[in-house]
């Protein structure tokens, strides 16, 4: 892993050089290397537990809509049912008349 001791080392070649302003801009350009930039185990495992917490969260809600669709079939049925006799009893009310 580069160190920030590396890094001034880099610096410093470049700007004798490029420059103090294009070493500069160059090192702008360099993506930040330091220990912020690093998770850690706990940080991971950290994660790892609110994303389970997620999950079973989620897995409890889709379990209770599930039950609800589950018991709203019959009603589904029943209308599906009444649904398909009014639009028979509409065909044979227009058989009639033709």
């Amino acid at each position: 892993m580069v160190s920030d001791h590396d890094r001034r080392d880099l610096y410093d070649a470049l700007a004798q050089r490029l420059g103090r302003g294009p070493a500069g801009t160059l090192m702008e350009l360099l993506p930040p290397v330091g220990w912020a930039d690093v998770a850690r185990q706990s940080d991971l495992t950290a994660l790892r537990g609110e994303m389970a917490e997620l999950r079973a969260e989620l897995k409890g809600e889709i379990g209770e809509l599930r039950a609800e669709l589950k018991s709203q079939l019959p009603r589904l049925y029943a209308a599906n049912i009444a649904s398909m006799i009014g639009v028979a009893g509409l065909v044979l009310a227009a058989a009639k008349l033709a």
